[in-house]
Parts: C-alpha cells; structure tokens; sequence
C-alpha cells in the first residue's frame, strides 16, 4: 500500500518546543481520530534527545495509536548551547539511515524540514514529494546561527530551497507572502492555515485578576529574529506611566545567554517546556506579546487567542491574516515604547480584545483546516494504492 513518511527536526511529542511541532501534532491527531485505519500507514522521521534510540525503529503512542517512527540524529535539549546544526545532523542521519525506511515509487513523502527533501529524493526519485512550509523559505537564510559568515554555505542553501519548490509536486503554506514568492517556481500552491485545538471556556474570555493587564507572556525560540529584548525594555519602562507589569519568557535558544542577566522581579525565564506546560502559561497570562523580525502564521499566537489571550505583535509574515488588529490584537512597530503603547490600548478595552481573541480562534479549529490538508495529500497518498 501506499505509506505516509512525515519528516521534522523534531521528537513529534515535546521536542524541541514549537508551533511547528504542535502543527504536525493537530495533523496527526486529525488523522488519528477522524481516520484511524491509515495510522497504520504512517511513519514519522525525526529526532530523538535519547543517543542510543538512533536509528532503532519504534512506536509512538499518539492520540490512542501507535504510530512508527524512526529517529536519525541525536539532538540536545539545551538549544541554547548546542555547537552543531541540528538541520545538518538531521540530513546527515537520513543519510546514514534513510534506507531503512524503504520508500518506494507509490510512497508520498511529507516535509515540515526542507533539510530532508534531497536525501530523500536522492534515494527514491519517483515517489512523491509533498512540502508544508511553515514561512518563506526564502527568510530562512536570515536566521541561520551557524554557517552566518559562510557566503557560500548560504548561497548554496537559497540555491538548494530554489530547487526543492520547483521540483515539489505539491507545496502548503501558510500566508500570502509564501505564495508570492514561489509562484515563479511552482504553480501547485496551497494556502492553508496553522490549526489550534480550541479549549472550551464558560465565559468566553479571559478574566483579568486585578482588572487591569499585569501578566505579559511570550513563548517561543529565543533568537535573534524573535527581538525579544525590547518585549523586555517595555516591561522594565512601565513603571508609573502604566503600573506593575511582569513578563514570563518560555522558550531557549541561542540568545538565552544575552537576555539571562534581566532575570528579576519583573521579568522571568521559564525555559523550554513541554506544550502542557505552555498551556498553564497562557491561562495564567494576560496579553501574549510577539516581536518577530518575520514569520509565517505562529501557532503560539493562535494558541493564545484560543486561550482568549490579546496579542501584541509586529505586522510581519503571515500574522495580519491570523489577528484582527484593533479587534482581538494591536500592532507595535518592534520597538519597547511601540509595545508598551499596544498594551495600553488592549488594557482600556480588554474585555473586548479578550472576547473577540476567542471567538476568532475558531476559524483555525485543528478539524476544519486538517481535513483539506488530509484531502490534499490523499492525491498522493492513496488508500490501497499498490495491493
């Protein structure tokens, strides 16, 4: 029959923290609820945090399945000192272990890690190929942290990502910025959403302890794209002007080492933990605030919303199609003085933003967008194909 290969730099359950991991995760819980009987056809390619686990075939309980899964490099879960490329190790494992998968003409080959793709078309060329890009591709190369110096290296990359788009059969993304910029290389364009798996709140919003905004939060990869010290500088700069603000930080990364000496009263560091855990943060937050350089549509935002979370966050990527600004968000230009002015505006008409966050979120419920995902892929990935 035809099988399903999903390839990430990930461990597919709480590794390393992220809304591109939580994206599969609504897919595969998608499948695995709503059509069961393909599970079985699935096998997920990844990493794993365990050394001795490379290599070794094995199954993953998901969401009342078991799922294959194989992982092919070892990666640390301190990413903030890590001193290899965890893409490089991923291509590499798939190098040495790839075979092992045994894919064949009929298979489809699914890629969250662009990475993976010529590995996997060097060792089956005519099986097919499916990517979900979850940014342009082309911002990529801006936030390399290794190989940032190396012109070559990042030529080569842009050059590598250039080919992959224009040999894919079929290509997801997520905002509009995507589809410009790989019309000119592939006519087989699908824009979908993230997706989120909307909580079920009685009151349908979020209640403010002391009526007033006091409890900031931002989630994700600390590095240098995410900007996050001005989220910082707007906290430490409140002062009389605003009132008490406090600021949790969950997330590592490359920048942790730069941004640890603000630990204090007013700001503090979470680390990475699993994506429970990040839910406990956003029932206990009052405004989710993003700063990034760019993106695509980020899963934390939508998990915020859900949550009945405001967003304050910069306009870039995807993420004006996600939030509604002036609704259930406020825009800031990047800047600490930008920030604290949005959480100003959020604070006098909060109960609003907060409602309006959470009616929102239901456009991206994990059902509705997964299913034209799984329909789209089931022209490649056939049922009973090959019996």
């Amino acid at each position: 029959m035809s099988r399903l290969f999903i390839y990430d730099n990930s461990n597919f359950i709480d590794f390393p923290i992220g809304g591109q991991g939580t994206s599969i995760g609504n897919f595969l819980r998608y499948v695995c609820e709503v059509h069961p009987e393909r599970t079985d056809a699935i096998t997920l390619v990844g990493v794993t945090v365990h050394p001795e686990e490379v290599g070794k075939k094995k199954k993953l309980c998901l969401y009342g399945r078991q799922i294959d899964f194989l992982p092919v490099a070892a990666a640390e879960r301190d990413l903030g000192n890590t001193t290899r490329s965890l893409r490089m190790m991923y291509a590499k494992g798939l190098l040495k272990y790839g075979k092992r998968l045994g894919i064949t003409k009929r298979d489809c080959n699914y890629f969250h890690a662009p990475e993976a793709y010529g590995v996997i078309k060097l060792l089956c060329p005519k099986a097919s190929f499916v990517i979900f890009s979850h940014g342009s591709y082309f911002n990529m190369e801006r936030g390399f942290r290794f190989f940032q110096k190396n012109l070559l290296v990042k030529k080569g990359f842009v050059a590598y990502l250039k080919w992959i788009l224009k040999n894919a059969d079929l290509i997801f993304l997520l905002d509009k910025d995507s589809l410009r910029d790989y019309r000119p290389y592939n006519s087989n364009l699908v824009q979908v959403g993230n997706s989120v798996i909307c909580p079920d709140l009685q009151e349908e919003r979020h209640i403010l302890k002391d009526g007033k905004v006091k409890e900031l939060l931002f989630v994700g990869r600390l590095s240098k794209d995410k900007r996050v010290e001005p989220i910082i500088q707007a906290v430490l700069r409140a002062g009389e002007s605003f009132g008490e603000l406090n600021l949790t930080i969950v997330g590592d990364g490359e920048e942790h080492h730069n941004l640890i000496s603000y630990e204090g009263e007013k700001v503090h560091f979470a680390g990475a933990v699993t994506p429970e855990e990040v839910k406990e943060y956003m029932k206990k937050a009052d405004v989710l605030v993003m700063n990034s350089a760019f993106e695509g549509i980020p899963m934390t935002i939508l998990e915020a919303i859900s949550y009945a979370l405001p967003v304050v966050s910069t306009n870039v990527g995807g993420i004006g199609q996600a939030l509604r600004f002036g609704q259930d968000s406020e825009e800031t230009d990047g800047t600490a003085e930008g920030i604290l002015e949005a959480v100003r505006r959020i604070d006098q008409y909060y109960d609003t933003y907060s409602r309006n966050a959470y009616k929102n979120s239901k456009d991206y419920d994990y059902r509705r967008v997964n299913q034209k995902v799984y329909d789209l892929l089931c022209g490649y990935w056939m049922p009973g194909a090959g019996l």
